[in-house]
């Protein structure tokens, strides 16, 4: 149902039914219509109305914690990653943030195109050209990540060299991120050896 609710307020926003920071009256309708009929439970625009406030403090909550300094970003994993020192002290000072830390955030890339898709918000604003949105049968959407089709609309959609550069820079630094992570734990399990041989 989530995903169905995503799907259905991106494929709005990429028609132009999202001409400020609010879906128009016939787009939160259509949600409303196409869920109470699919899920056979009674959804009304109050209710889509409500769940997307929820789906923008999620938002709101994901961004804010990826701007946290010592914090790494997995983008083929949507998951913000962190060594375990890192995650303690974070997770100390904001509990909330546990559900999201070295987790796979379900469906980032759909609430990037609802909520966040006429903000720059850092380095990793969506654009509707990173995604592919396709009709289906069933009037829902499919999302289609084939990562050479992203990688080339992405090619296209940079209006200049200096935007590749910053992509660039931001896989690196992404890139990074995980090798430090990845040999934190390698050392980490090394030590554990260690001492498990000299008991």
């Amino acid at each position: 149902m989530e995903l169905l609710f995503l799907e259905i307020l991106a494929e709005e926003a990429q028609k132009g039914n999202k001409p400020s920071n609010t879906f128009r009256a016939v787009s939160i309708k259509r949600v409303a219509t196409i869920i109470s009929e699919k899920f056979q439970v009674q959804c009304d625009a109050k209710h889509v109305e409500n769940h997307l406030k929820t789906v923008k403090n999620t938002w709101k909550t994901i961004c804010t914690i990826r701007e946290e300094s010592g914090l790494g970003w997995d983008d083929n994993m949507k998951m913000i990653t962190c060594d375990r020192v890192t995650y303690d002290a974070t997770v100390t000072v904001h509990p909330k943030y546990v559900s999201f830390l070295n987790k796979k955030i379900e469906f980032y890339d759909e609430m990037a195109l609802v909520v966040d898709q006429d903000m720059e918000t850092g380095n990793f604003a969506k654009t509707f050209a990173d995604i592919d949105l396709d009709n289906t049968a069933e009037g829902s959407l499919s999302l289609n990540f084939n990562n050479e089709d992203v990688d080339e609309e992405r090619t296209k959609v940079s209006s200049s060299d200096t935007s590749k550069r910053k992509r660039k820079n931001l896989q690196e630094s992404v890139d990074d991120d995980h090798i430090q992570f990845v040999g934190e734990k390698l050392g980490e399990i090394a030590e554990a050896l260690k001492k498990n041989y000299r008991g």
